[in-house]
């Protein structure tokens, strides 16, 4: 007696994997658009303390912004907090644009 062993055809091979792979999107899709949402607002959020921490040193320093010894010091935090600001707010802005 021999047995006989049914052996798939390429064809059923190839719409399994193509069938896994179409869940593997449907069920990853939303996760990803979430943690990339996650991600951008947790950034911004970095962003935005960085901001906060040279803001205070524009905050101490306001009334050298024209002459002294801190000009420098003063420029220095109102560039750096311009920056981070812009940071913050276009991670938040991309954080909104993710496809839920």
């Amino acid at each position: 007696m021999t047995k006989r062993i049914a052996v798939p055809s390429g064809d059923l091979v190839r719409k399994a994997a193509q069938g896994g792979r179409g869940f593997g999107r449907a069920f990853w899709k939303p996760f990803s658009a979430a943690g990339r949402a996650l991600w951008y607002e947790v950034t911004g959020l970095f962003f935005a303390l960085f901001a906060l921490f040279f803001a205070q040193g524009l905050w101490r320093l306001r009334h050298a912004w024209r002459f002294g010894p801190e000009h420098r010091h003063f420029e220095i935090d109102l560039v750096m907090t311009a920056v981070f600001l812009y940071f913050s707010i276009s991670a938040f802005v991309r954080s909104r644009r993710t496809p839920h």
